[in-house]
């Protein structure tokens, strides 16, 4: 490795040096895009760049921003957050690397910075402040919300998916141990659906399929989640029933929403549905044999000559 020789008027802490390097500091937080800052032990900014500024607060100067604090320019939420990690890094000396939103009047909605804040020393190596970096992540950030999202939607609905649903379903499961009450598995099968497939096309069922998740999510309480979970099944799943909830009025409600015409190049397209519901109170109950209740006796349902429901029995 080839060893940089200083200038020997710089060999020490001399005075050029030190304007140099205030040169270069100003020229660089003068004109970088970069979102960077510089502050006291009690959070008060010292230096802000030029795109701190140009992200913050368009328009003010660096001499405007100089003492004045994150309270200053961010919710009292926000401000808070950046003081207690603030006075970690101080406290500690470690630096400490964190995604946040974006929170500024002059940003965009839904814009993500990951921000790096390190401690600032003196020359004799005393923390005398703090100093971060940011960088915009947004599309990193979406991209993962993609992610997470495709792993637990359905494509052809927008609907949970079946891994979605067996996680809500064993959430509720569980919280029945704290409130006690009643939840119900409604599944929900469409009738003779291969016919739609035939005869129209699979472009037209996939139109079906997603005008069917559409209105069990309508027919649904906010709180209820409307899974599908693969071809025609689609599964409701009702939380926190109360002693005058009928399942039966909601599986009915269902049958009726499920059944009203479907148009399709000017013709009415009628589908129908049968429906397992299976009820639980007990919060040991394996989330898989619920729904393989709900599912046993929609098959009940089929039997018995389609578009009606039927209620699991455990007698």
């Amino acid at each position: 490795m080839v060893k940089t020789e200083l200038h020997p008027q710089w060999s020490q802490e001399s005075e050029a040096l030190r304007d140099l390097k205030l040169t270069c500091m100003d020229n660089l937080l003068s004109t970088t895009d970069a979102i960077a800052y510089f502050k006291d032990r009690l959070s008060r900014f010292l230096l802000v760049s030029a795109g701190w500024i140009a992200a913050v607060a368009p328009g003010c100067t660096v001499e405007e921003i100089i003492g004045k604090m994150d309270s200053d320019f961010f919710s009292k939420e926000f401000a808070a957050a950046t003081f207690e990690d603030e006075q970690h890094i101080i406290r500690t000396g470690k630096s400490v690397v964190v995604k946040v939103k974006r929170e500024t009047l002059y940003d965009r909605a839904g814009a993500w910075v990951s921000v790096t804040k390190m401690p600032l020393r003196d020359k004799s190596g005393q923390i005398i402040g703090t100093f971060g970096i940011a960088n915009n992540v947004t599309a990193q950030v979406n991209a993962e919300n993609a992610l997470v999202h495709q792993a637990l939607h359905d494509p052809v609905t927008g609907l949970a998916n079946r891994a979605a649903l067996m996680d809500r379903l064993s959430q509720a499961l569980v919280a029945l141990e704290r409130r006690p009450g009643r939840l119900a598995v409604l599944f929900v099968d469409l009738d003779h659906f291969k016919d739609v497939n035939d005869t129209f096309g699979h472009d037209t069922g996939d139109q079906v399929l997603a005008e069917v998740g559409r209105r069990l999510s309508l027919l649904s309480r906010q709180a209820d989640i409307v899974a599908r979970l693969g071809g025609d099944e689609f599964v409701v799943l009702c939380e926190s029933l109360g002693d005058n909830d009928d399942v039966r009025l909601i599986a009915d409600r269902i049958m009726r929403g499920v059944r009203a015409p479907y148009v399709e190049d000017g013709r009415d397209l009628t589908v129908t549905c049968s429906v397992g519901i299976a009820v639980a109170s007990d919060p040991l109950v394996e989330p898989d044999r619920l729904v393989r209740d709900a599912d046993d006796v929609m098959y009940e349902a089929k039997k018995a000559g389609r578009n009606c429901y039927r209620v699991y029995d455990p007698a």
